[in-house]
């Protein structure tokens, strides 16, 4: 299994254990919340759709995708000379200077150089926090760690499963990357901002804008649209909150325990509350009802997915 060359808020890798168990066989996984891809690290499917609405996340994979050597010769070469407060402050700055003019200009060098300097920052801030803001761009402190560990051999393992599996990457709000699902045998993976589960821990803002409760409910009615239409399996992953079981209540839920660091010291962990969701592809139910549901058995037929997309039944 290989390892995440990032750290990320929310990465899967603790739950790993859990959630295998519940992604079905599929040719093809989409994932419209990839984060720091530990999913798509610990799975062998034929092809990968990875999306996130985070361009400087998108972008890194992208450049080492295509530039491997590139990237890690550039970015060992900032983590030897800025591994201090005052390196790190003078990176971020021409981070945040570089990304409020990538509009104006894209070229191959400049997305390089803004790949180096994430993968720099994602190192070596407090505790890989990933988090913008509108005014100054990306604001985290520095981590003040003793030593940081430069993943060259994980991001070369990333680098040949994204060219063997010719991964796509796609900068898009979940909406989009889910048109991309036409049917097929595709398995939908949604790891989305969790809802907090108090209102001291409502982290949930990845790029500049925050994922809210009415996000979630647009993309649970997103999701059950692919499952009905085009017949795909769905598997989403959310803090245990009573809000969470309102709202993803159309999937199986299966509750977790996961172990979570609460600061910079890895032994102060604690442990949390997690649910898998499952949607498996719905087979039986024609118009008259009385098919069978994978997930709860006898069913009333359309009218529950009708109701859960918004449509009338039949």
């Amino acid at each position: 299994m290989i390892r995440p060359f990032i750290k990320w808020a929310g990465g899967k890798s603790r739950v790993l254990p859990d959630l295998l168990p519940h992604l079905p066989k599929a040719d093809c996984l989409i994932e419209p919340f990839v984060g720091g891809a530990s999913v798509f690290l610990a799975t062998e499917y034929r092809c990968y759709v990875l999306a996130d609405i985070n361009p400087d996340l998108i972008n890194l994979y992208r450049c080492l995708t295509s530039y491997t050597d590139l990237v890690i010769e550039a970015a060992q070469e900032i983590f030897e000379n800025f591994n201090d407060a005052e390196g790190y402050g003078k990176i971020r700055t021409a981070f945040n200077t570089q990304r409020r003019s990538a509009s104006k200009c894209s070229h191959t060098l400049e997305n390089i150089g803004r790949a180096v300097r994430f993968i720099y920052l994602n190192r070596h801030c407090c505790n890989g926090v990933c988090r913008y803001s509108k005014k100054t761009g990306f604001n985290v402190p520095f981590g003040k760690y003793k030593s940081v560990y430069f993943a060259d051999n994980e991001i070369r393992l990333f680098a040949e499963k994204a060219n063997d599996t010719k991964a796509i990457f796609l900068c898009a709000p979940f909406e989009r990357s889910l048109q991309v699902v036409t049917g097929g045998d595709v398995l939908v993976y949604c790891d989305p901002p969790y809802l907090p589960e108090s209102k001291t821990a409502d982290f949930t803002q990845y790029c500049t804008e925050l994922f809210t409760e009415d996000n979630h409910r647009q993309l649970v009615q997103a999701l059950l649209e692919v499952n009905r239409k085009h017949g795909v399996k769905v598997v989403i992953s959310n803090s245990d909150t009573e809000t969470t079981r309102e709202i993803y209540h159309r999937f199986r839920l299966h509750d977790i325990d996961v172990q979570r660091s609460v600061s910079t010291d890895a032994s102060n962990s604690q442990k949390a509350k997690e649910v898998i969701g499952v949607l498996k592809v719905f087979e039986g139910c024609g118009r008259a009802g009385g098919g069978r549901c994978p997930d709860c058995g006898p069913c009333a037929g359309y009218s529950m997915w009708g109701e859960a997309v918004g449509e009338e039944p039949f």
